[in-house]
């Protein structure tokens, strides 16, 4: 009997590991990274048209706005590895809501919520060196 049960558990065990892989979660939402800059507003992208960067995948409004993604993704790619904004200028990686965004010298910068969108719009430019030199010490500790 306990030989049938240690079958049973091997068989369910080798079925689960041969099912079918679960989808991939779109970065960003779903939303087209392309839009924030070309159109100054958060789009949804369509799961028929992506791309895959640094492990990530990425929707797209359009044939177009992928090609021009595919071109150059660091241009398109929100800052932080699309962390918030304001709170990488505290050291902290926060979820950010694609939908909270601003650009700024052409870069996207995505933000928690619209409350921390706001404080982040209220010093812009400090905020953004702060966080740029927050993400420096990040990225060498995820490094180690």
């Amino acid at each position: 009997m306990k030989l049938i049960k240690m079958i049973m558990m091997f068989a369910a065990l080798a079925v689960s590991l041969h099912a079918a892989p679960k989808e991939t979660e779109a970065a960003l939402g779903g939303y087209c990274p392309v839009c924030y800059i070309a159109a100054g507003k958060a789009n949804l992208g369509s799961p028929e048209i992506t791309s895959e960067v640094k492990g990530k995948t990425y929707q797209f409004v359009s044939a177009e706005t992928k090609a021009l993604f595919d071109e150059n993704p660091a241009k398109f790619l929100p800052q932080y590895d699309g962390f918030c904004a304001y709170g990488m200028s505290l050291g902290k990686k926060f979820e950010s809501d694609p939908t909270v965004f601003k650009v700024m010298d052409g870069k996207v910068y995505l933000n928690k919520n619209a409350k921390i969108g706001k404080l982040f719009a209220e010093g812009t430019a400090a905020h953004i060196t702060k966080a740029d030199q927050e993400w420096k010490k990040i990225e060498m500790a995820m490094k180690k």
